[in-house]
């Protein structure tokens, strides 16, 4: 028999945990990255980056203290500069736009090189030039828990030796995406890996080719952990490690997704 004394045991307990439900659906997510320049995992030579997402909206804190912020629902960037107290605001439509324009200007500027400059030039930016061979992306049996999540270990390798590891989650994705719509999301990477591609300003189609391995990777789930080895397509001559370190449910104030008050605007062309 339930007596009346159980009854209302039962009943705070279940609104306690129906409260702890709905505080997890709508707390936000902080995620923060290691980044290593080389390949020895040294955590004391790391420059820590973090995230804030919620509401379909991300801001990214750099290791000097400057953010971005990008509202997934309008296509908006703003790109602030505490130090100075200063911001600049842009779409992502805009910023491929530029960056696109720039790429074609540069690109105007190489034809006119000579053969000779040109050589010289991509040696000086470490890029090879050696005939292309072909990736192969392969996928680790092993998997492995970084930041308390589970992760696939992916190997692209070129000529028997290895050029990237990844470690991808779906879990990670997953809660991601209960703060950030997927076809925002989606609309965002798609638009970054076209800047991305305009760096590639040679025409290497080594480059173009592990771009699209790495986009491949990113429709898995998210990036956990990646290594890139020193190597002559991407002008990663040291190689880097790029790995997540923390992830936490967080309730972000909405402040966070704001510019401060006394910020000056300036305009992204304006010199500094």
């Amino acid at each position: 028999m339930i007596t009346a004394k159980k009854l209302y045991s039962l009943t705070t307990m279940a609104i306690l945990f129906l409260f702890l439900l709905c505080t997890e659906a709508s707390a936000g997510l902080v995620v923060e990255r290691a980044y290593i320049k080389g390949t020895a995992p040294d955590m004391a030579r790391a420059r820590k980056r973090i995230s804030y997402f919620q509401d379909d909206k991300v801001k990214t804190v750099e290791p000097n203290g400057n953010y971005t912020i990008i509202d997934l629902s309008t296509g908006t960037m703003i790109m602030v500069n505490p130090n100075k107290k200063e911001y600049s605001v842009t779409s992502i439509d805009k910023l491929v736009s530029q960056m696109q324009k720039g790429m074609n200007k540069l690109k105007t500027h190489l034809k006119g090189l000579s053969p000779q400059q040109r050589a010289m030039m991509e040696k000086m930016m470490g890029i090879s030039q050696g005939p292309h061979a072909r990736f192969a992306l392969k996928k680790a049996r092993e998997k492995q828990e970084i930041a308390g999540f589970e992760t696939s270990h992916y190997i692209i390798i070129q000529n028997g030796k290895k050029v990237a590891e990844y470690w991808v989650s779906k879990r990670l994705r997953n809660r991601m995406l209960k703060e950030i719509d997927k076809a925002k999301i989606d609309k965002f990477e798609k638009a970054m890996n076209k800047i991305s591609s305009q760096l590639n300003i040679f025409g290497s189609s080594s480059l173009t080719e592990l771009m699209k391995l790495e986009e491949r990777l990113q429709k898995k789930g998210e990036i956990v952990k990646q290594v890139h080895y020193p190597n002559s397509i991407n002008m990663n001559g040291t190689g880097s490690i790029q790995e997540v370190i923390s992830v936490r449910g967080e309730n972000i104030p909405t402040s966070a997704f704001t510019v401060p008050g006394g910020f000056k605007k300036r305009s992204i062309d304006t010199p500094k």
